[in-house]
C-alpha cells in the first residue's frame, strides 16, 4: 500500500514538472505555433518626404493656371535641347497664307468632324472676296463664313501682326508648349510672338493639323465661339506652325484681341435665324471645362450661342431646343449659372461668358444632319426665339 501511495505521488510531481516546463517554453516564446497564432503587429511608415529642394507647399499644390485671363486649351511640358537651331521662317506655314496641310484639330483629343465646306456662290454665305489688300487664306475665310452664320461683318487680316503670329506658332511647336504666353527663358521666345499670345491656340500631336480642324474646334468650344462671334472684332491675324520632333506638331494661332475695334451690336445669334449650320460636336479639352458642371452624356452638341451684350451679362434663365418639332436635352451656361471643375474655373469661366453677355446651349447630342432646330432663351424680356437648320 506504501509503494502504491510512492508510485502515485512520483507520477503526480512528474506531471507537474512536465506542466511547469511547458509553462516556461510558452513564456519563453519557443512554443511552436505561438508566433503564427498571434496577429502580426501595424506597420507605421513615416511620412513621404518632399524631394530635394521642394517644400511641402510645391509637393501638394494643384496644377498651375497659365492665364486667368482666357481660357487656355492643353499644358505642355518638353524642352528641346537648349542647342536646337529654330528653322528658318521658310520651313514654317506662313501666316493667313498657309500651304493647305490635310485637315486637322486640336489637341491629343482631337476628332472633330471636319468644318464648313466653301457654300455655293449664290449663297448668301459666301465667303468675301479679298479687299483691302487683305490675302485669302483657309482660317480667315473660314472664319467668316462663320461670322456671316452670325450675321456679322466679315474680318480682314492685319499684316502687322502676321509675322508675330507665325511666330508664337513655331514657339508652340518647337518648345513644346501649350499656353497663351511664351517662357522669357526660351530661346523660341519672341516679343512679337508674345503680343500674339493671349489669342486662340490650338496645338495637335498630329502632323497633318491644321486651319480647318482648329476652327472647327473654336466652333464647338464654349469659351471660343463668343470671341469668333464678337460683333466688335475688324481684324485678325494667324500663324501655323509644324515640327515633327516635338510632342505638339502642329500649331495653329488666331489673334483675336487686339483687333476690337468695332461697334458692338446686340443681339448676337449663332448660327443665327434661317442659317445652316454644321452639325458638330462640342469641344473637349477647354479651360475652364464648359462641360464640368453638366449632366454626363455620350458626346454633347457643338454650342447655339446667343450673345446679349455686357452690360446683360446673366440675364438668360433657362433655354429650350426643338429638334425636327421633338424637344432635346441641353446644357445652359451663363455667366451666372456656370459651374467649372474649381472655384478658379467657376470664376474664369463666368468672366468670360459676361463679358458679351452670352448664353450658350449645349445640347445632349450632336444635332442631326438637315434637322429643323427651333431655340428659345428666356430672358426677363421675353423670350429670345428663332430658328435655323444643319446642313446634310
Amino acid at each position: 500500500m506504501v509503494r502504491w501511495r510512492r508510485a502515485l505521488w512520483a507520477i503526480l510531481g512528474g506531471a507537474a514538472l512536465f506542466a511547469l516546463g511547458l509553462s516556461g517554453l510558452w513564456l519563453a516564446g519557443w512554443w511552436p505555433g505561438r508566433d503564427a497564432a498571434r496577429p502580426p503587429a501595424p506597420r507605421v511608415e513615416a511620412p513621404l518626404a518632399p524631394p530635394p529642394g521642394a517644400s511641402e507647399l510645391e509637393v501638394q499644390a494643384a496644377p498651375e493656371v497659365q492665364e486667368p485671363s482666357v481660357p487656355t486649351d492643353l499644358a505642355g511640358a518638353r524642352q528641346e535641347p537648349l542647342g536646337t537651331v529654330p528653322p528658318a521662317p521658310a520651313a514654317e506655314e506662313q501666316p493667313l497664307e498657309e500651304r493647305t496641310p490635310p485637315a486637322s484639330a486640336q489637341s491629343a483629343l482631337d476628332t472633330p468632324e471636319p468644318l464648313l465646306a466653301p457654300p455655293a456662290s449664290d449663297s448668301p454665305e459666301a465667303a468675301p472676296s479679298e479687299s483691302a489688300g487683305a490675302r485669302t487664306s483657309p482660317l480667315l475665310a473660314g472664319l467668316n463664313r462663320v461670322r456671316a452664320r452670325a450675321g456679322l461683318q466679315t474680318v480682314m487680316a492685319e499684316a502687322a501682326w502676321q509675322a508675330g503670329c507665325a511666330e508664337h506658332a513655331r514657339y508652340l511647336v518647337r518648345a513644346d508648349r501649350a499656353e497663351h504666353r511664351e517662357d522669357p527663358a526660351s530661346p523660341f521666345r519672341s516679343a512679337a510672338g508674345e503680343a500674339c499670345a493671349p489669342g486662340h491656340y490650338f496645338v495637335s500631336s498630329r502632323a497633318e493639323s491644321g486651319p480647318e480642324r482648329a476652327l472647327t474646334y473654336w466652333v464647338g468650344g464654349a469659351f471660343h465661339l463668343p470671341q469668333l462671334i464678337d460683333p466688335r472684332l475688324t481684324r485678325v491675324a494667324a500663324g501655323v506652325a509644324h515640327d515633327a520632333a516635338g510632342a505638339f506638331q502642329s500649331a495653329v494661332v488666331l489673334d483675336v484681341r487686339r483687333g476690337l475695334t468695332g461697334a458692338g451690336r446686340y443681339p448676337v445669334r449663332y448660327p443665327g435665324p434661317g442659317q445652316a449650320a454644321p452639325s458638330l460636336r462640342a469641344a473637349t479639352g477647354e479651360w475652364p471645362d464648359a462641360l464640368a458642371g453638366c449632366p454626363g452624356v455620350a458626346a454633347r452638341g457643338a454650342p447655339v450661342a446667343l450673345l446679349l451684350g455686357p452690360d446683360r451679362a446673366g440675364e438668360v434663365s433657362g433655354v429650350t431646343l426643338r429638334v425636327n418639332g421633338q424637344a432635346v436635352g441641353a446644357c445652359l451656361l451663363t455667366a451666372s449659372t456656370f459651374t467649372g471643375a474649381n472655384e478658379a474655373e467657376t470664376r474664369v469661366g463666368r468672366t468670360v461668358l459676361a463679358a458679351q453677355g452670352a448664353a450658350l446651349a449645349l445640347p445632349d447630342a450632336p444635332l442631326p444632319a438637315g434637322a429643323g432646330v427651333q431655340v428659345s432663351f428666356e430672358t426677363p424680356r421675353g423670350p429670345v426665339s428663332w430658328a435655323f437648320r444643319t446642313q446634310p
